[in-house]
């Protein structure tokens, strides 16, 4: 019986190792493993023994990322991330010697259909090159080379607390309890007077307000937008109407506060969100709308976040000691991040805005989700590259190959159409999603619940903070992203507001700092940049540099993950 009792606790222990070991050697090592629609070829090299170089196209669909590798006969690799400016036209080869690459085109004025490059010398000397992006043949290729992007003395401070310090994010949190709560909270004082609407009503649908909130007079000051639009000095912006901005087709600008805000009667009888407080009521919300049919959107990485390793948040049910990260590695390697737009596509941004939460808090810690998918990690997808996985339940902001773009709540099923997004990133859960049953619009089922929304805002459950988010609103002619900076809000509110626009869907960004809240409209005139931010304070994150403007993710690489509008 003792013998038998032996037994079963070996077979038991074996089990576990086997699973343990299989686990392991199943998982994704590289991030190359996780493109599983790359294709690549070798070639060997010419004149060198064992030795030879690799092409690996990461998205044939994309057609715009391929790492060069050169495998060394002492086994060592030498990789080179390339960037292809003519993703549509142009394919890279290799040539039968393996010391050439070939860009073929099917027609490239003023260029030949092909044009070769030498292997090592030119890509070593492009590597010696301290620049992001090096240009190859005249522009038709690029060299993508690590970089250190810029981050403010803030967030520089932020990252040495959680990396290096223990409890360093209570000590950031308890901070931004703190001192940071309603630091940028901003007042929009009511007038009564009587202007003609500038607004572009037949375009765009106009925010709701309450019925009976007398509004056909009233104007709020903006003390702190930084948008110039067609308004006479000292007369303010009527709530909820939309502003063209000025000298930028298709971008528009409106403001409102939430105590004017119209609230869906179901939501306040179900009780589906949370009652204004006195602080959030009259704290001013700025909405930046963006014609999608003038702009295309694409996504970008930061140089460091978000990070791809494993969150802190995660349950210990949830982590694998046997993972360095979520999808099996730690880093990107041989993929290089920018953390700034390319330079074939600068003289056509039209706006930037940051991106969503580091991946310290890009995950959770309780709730449903976080016994899932080793903790529901918020993935995000470059150029058609997976960099972490699109976890199910998560709010995303897709863009896909065709220029279309939409926002959903990712399924276990969409893993299926991976091979159609061009970009795609991950923040949480939903403000605001459809119901499968009613088709009703309804905020996500979490919008009221701190720990199971992962809403940050403090450890005391205190949820006003300066907070970012985006939507998606769908007119008879036109569709348009809705970018909202709430000076002071909790997740209820942002629900509201963006309801009230006529969003089918919305999620939040980042939040607590202007850095983190980012948003930037440019034009360039005479070879210079024009930059508007969203409001003043934003203007610290990237000064002038010698008198000139150097705007952020486009004039200097950095840190934070972004989205930039293209103009069509």
């Amino acid at each position: 019986m003792i013998r038998n009792y032996l037994i079963s606790i070996i077979l038991i222990i074996a089990l576990i190792l086997s699973v343990n070991i299989v686990t392991f050697s199943n998982s994704t090592k590289s991030i190359l493993d996780l493109q599983t629609r790359r294709t690549e070829i070798s070639v060997p090299l010419k004149g060198r023994q064992n030795e030879s170089v690799t092409l690996i196209n990461l998205n044939p669909v994309i057609n715009a990322w391929y790492i060069l590798q050169i495998n060394k006969d002492d086994k060592s690799i030498e990789s080179y991330h390339l960037e292809n400016a003519y993703p549509g036209i142009q394919k890279l080869e290799l040539s039968e010697n393996g010391r050439e690459l070939i860009l073929a085109a099917d027609s490239l004025p003023p260029y030949s259909k092909s044009w070769s490059v030498e292997i090592e010398s030119v890509l070593a000397e492009a590597r010696k090159i301290q620049r992001p992006f090096v240009e190859l043949c005249e522009g038709r290729l690029y060299l993508r080379n690590p970089t250190v992007g810029k981050r403010t003395r803030k967030e520089w401070m932020t990252d040495l607390l959680r990396d290096r310090v223990k409890y360093g994010e209570r000590i950031t949190t308890f901070i931004k309890e703190k001192l940071f709560r309603d630091k940028y909270r901003q007042i929009g004082v009511r007038k009564k007077q009587a202007i003609e609407n500038n607004a572009i009503d037949n375009l765009i649908k106009p925010v709701k307000v309450h019925t009976e909130t007398d509004v056909a007079n009233l104007t709020l000051t903006t003390p702190d937008l930084n948008l110039t639009i067609s308004v006479e000095s000292g007369q303010g912006m009527k709530p909820g109407h939309w502003y063209p901005v000025t000298d930028y087709p298709g971008v528009f600008v409106s403001a409102v506060t939430p105590e004017l805000v119209f609230e869906e009667p179901t939501w306040i009888e179900e009780v589906l969100i949370s009652p204004l407080d006195d602080k959030e009521s009259s704290a001013l919300v700025y909405l930046v709308a963006f014609d999608l049919s003038k702009f295309d959107l694409h996504f970008a990485l930061g140089t460091d976040h978000p990070r791809v390793g494993w969150s802190d948040r995660v349950p210990e049910t949830s982590h694998d000691p046997l993972l360095p990260g979520p999808d099996g590695f730690d880093t990107v390697l041989p993929l290089v991040r920018t953390g700034k737009v390319n330079p074939y596509n600068v003289r056509l941004v039209a706006a930037t805005f940051a991106g969503g939460f580091k991946r310290t808090h890009g995950a959770f810690k309780w709730g449903e989700l976080a016994s899932k998918n080793h903790g529901s990690h918020y993935g995000f997808v470059e150029n058609g590259v997976v960099f972490s996985t699109l976890n199910p339940g998560l709010a995303t902001l897709i863009v896909y190959v065709d220029g279309t773009v939409d926002m959903k709540t990712w399924q276990n099923n969409d893993r299926l159409f991976t091979k159609e997004i061009l970009g795609a990133r991950q923040n949480g859960v939903p403000l605001l999603e459809k119901d499968n049953v009613t088709g009703e619009i309804r905020p996500g089922s979490f919008v009221k619940d701190w720990a199971k929304g992962n809403w940050s805002g403090s450890e005391s459950k205190q949820l006003r903070t300066l907070r970012a988010g985006v939507g998606i609103q769908e007119t008879d002619t036109t569709r348009f992203l809705i970018y909202g900076y709430f000076s002071s809000t909790t997740p209820s509110t942002m629900a509201r507001v963006f309801r009230a626009c006529g969003c089918k869907y919305a999620m939040q960004l980042d939040m607590n700092a202007p850095e983190h809240t980012y948003l930037a409209i440019y034009r360039i005139i005479d070879d210079k940049f024009v930059v508007q931010r969203l409001v003043k304070e934003m203007a610290e994150v990237d000064p002038p540099v010698d008198g000139q403007e150097l705007p952020r993710f486009i004039g200097y690489s950095d840190n934070r993950d972004f989205f930039y509008f293209l103009r069509k």
